[in-house]
């Protein structure tokens, strides 16, 4: 035992006197907690390793300013002075009881006069804050179970919210709150699930930050709050997401289905004990309804925690195979415009025998649609091999397939994550329009809605569908020296105009004259430009192919006639 905790004391031996260094001297505290005979090793690691690092520590202060006390060195032997609850200047204070942490904090964090010492513009209405949050209010009944400061900053060790290691940092803010938020235990009698940062990790959001390293992309106390932390159930969530998404929270405030939403609200409140069923009554809305029940805002249609990058799925309607997308007609206005020769032919065979194999494995429907978007990124069509800095060789997709997968937001109907209450993975449906708008509605506003989801798709598959075969057109043209910077940037523009639409489409209006018909019809033109120009790179091609054909059949006549004038010659 004393040789394990030669290490810590030593150790601990070091930093007292840094810290009584950077706090301007040595105090009772110090010098007394640096007493092996007093205190365990265990507590001197926990110091030793945790407070060397604190803000507080960086910034000067030291036990005394924190716990009160006296902390002149002389009163070390004498406990009852230097933690003297009497002492005129600074009060000993101790270990705060829970309920009385946040007040512990805001002895100085509060006090704009004291804070400003450190900081000009430090915030000091934490506190306040913190009372009006979830846990603030909790606390205040009593419950200490909840978050306090500490729980979230640590105590002896606070870092720096910008310190990449701070358990605020935003990589770690998911990790932090999770520390309560996965405790099945905790979490289970209050009735909140314990699932929110594995749906979150799986989201856009989720991965954008903790993957790609964009320190933008929101986490917890972006959407909820940190000091002032709220449970979920916004009544208006679009000015939460509106933050980053603020065009298309503008587009939804001010659309048609913003006031349905309200209405829908209003009649579920008078419904009582009836509830979906007291409208929708044929078909029984509980036994084939699979969509959400309380319809709030953003939550609705992308979800909360797990917010997944949306795709064309959403709307419903899609093709069989999302190959269809970028590969079949839709009607005689798209099979006028003949796709390069010989796609068609290897797109269908290709597709057949991956429908085929598809059945073979028992894979279902939307399930299918999934499985065959797995499918088209390993295609040799749409990879190319690339080799690594260390020589191995390995297959990737081809950049301009990439983009326009990435920017045609071709996407799967599901996706998962691990519950951790039980360990298990779970498969989450993507919500469609369909969910709530059938073919067969007895409303009329939900047969508007199934009939606006299905001149979104059909219009975003058209845009989709020209602009793919005018970028394989043009990419052959200019792999045979085709000069195609024109027709190029008018698929720029076409691609623009689709990615426009994916806004647009939260105005939830397609009608003839509506933002996002007018840009459907630019988008379409720009596309077809670049459809026409693309087949005249082709055709360019074609005919400097045939012109060097012949020129080669010259060459070769010319070197024939040589080849005999010069036989007879010899003779």
């Amino acid at each position: 035992m004393r040789t394990l905790g030669l290490l810590p004391v030593l150790g601990f031996m070091v930093v007292l006197p840094l810290v009584a260094a950077a706090s301007g001297g040595e105090t009772s505290c110090t010098v007394c907690h640096a007493d092996p005979e007093l205190f365990g090793a265990d507590e001197r690691l926990d110091l030793e390793t945790h407070f060397a690092g604190d803000v507080h520590f960086e910034s000067g202060l030291s036990c005394h300013d924190c716990h009160g006390g006296n902390p002149d060195p002389a009163l070390a032997d004498d406990m009852d002075a230097a933690m003297d609850p009497r002492f005129r200047d600074n009060p000993y204070r101790g270990v705060p009881d829970r309920t009385q942490i946040p007040r512990f904090c805001g002895q100085c964090h509060s006090d704009p006069n004291y804070m400003k010492r450190f900081r000009p513009d430090a915030r000091v209405d934490q506190e306040r804050e913190y009372a009006t949050s979830f846990h603030g209010i909790a606390l205040a009944r009593g419950d200490t179970a909840v978050a306090t400061c500490v729980d979230c900053h640590g105590n002896h060790g606070v870092l720096r919210a910008e310190s990449p290691e701070a358990p605020v940092y935003p990589t770690r803010v998911a990790e932090t709150c999770a520390r309560c938020h996965e405790d099945a235990e905790l979490m289970g009698p209050r009735g909140i699930p314990v699932d929110q940062r594995q749906r979150w990790t799986r989201s856009v959001h989720g991965v954008a930050l903790i993957e790609k390293g964009d320190l933008f992309a929101p986490t917890c106390n972006d959407c909820h709050g940190n000091h002032g932390a709220v449970p979920p159930g916004l009544t208006s969530i679009t000015f939460v997401c509106g933050q980053c998404h603020g065009r298309e929270a503008n587009l939804f405030r001010d659309s048609t289905k913003r006031d349905g939403f309200e209405q829908h609200r209003e009649f579920l409140a008078d419904a009582g004990e009836d509830g979906c069923a007291a409208c929708h009554s044929d078909p029984d809305p509980a036994a084939t309804y699979g969509g959400p029940r309380e319809l709030t805002d953003c939550i609705a249609c992308h979800g909360n925690h797990s917010v997944v990058r949306p795709n064309v799925t959403m709307l419903g309607l899609v093709p069989e195979t999302p190959c269809a997308l970028c590969h079949e007609d839709i009607d005689s206005s798209t099979a006028v415009l003949a796709d390069v020769p010989g796609i068609r032919e290897r797109y269908e065979k290709t597709r057949d025998e991956l429908l085929s194999r598809a059945e073979q494995e028992g894979i279902p429907g939307e399930r299918r649609f999934d499985w065959m978007v797995d499918r088209l990124l390993e295609l040799p069509y749409h990879t190319e091999t690339v080799v690594d800095d260390d020589g191995e060789e390995r297959q990737v997709l081809r950049s301009e397939f990439e983009k326009l997968l990435e920017r045609f937001r071709v996407g799967k109907a599901h996706h998962t994550f691990v519950d951790p209450a039980t360990g298990d993975e779970r498969i989450e449906k993507v919500r469609q329009c369909i969910d709530c708008h059938g073919p067969e509605s007895t409303l009329a506003e939900e047969a508007h809605g199934y009939e606006t989801a299905r001149e979104l798709m059909a219009s975003m598959q058209e845009l989709m569908l020209i602009s793919a075969r005018a970028e394989r057109a043009i990419l052959r043209a200019k792999r045979g020296g085709v000069e195609m910077r024109e027709a190029q940037l008018d698929l720029s523009k076409a691609v623009d105009a689709q990615i426009a639409l994916e806004v647009l489409v939260h105005s939830f209006d397609a009608s003839e004259g509506s933002e996002f018909a007018k840009r459907r019809e630019q988008g379409l033109e720009y596309a077809r430009s670049a459809y026409e120009a693309g087949q005249q790179g082709l055709d360019e091609l074609k005919y400097r192919r045939i012109g060097l054909y012949v020129t080669l059949g010259l060459i070769v006549l010319v070197l024939i006639g040589l080849a005999l004038k010069i036989r007879t010659l010899g003779n």
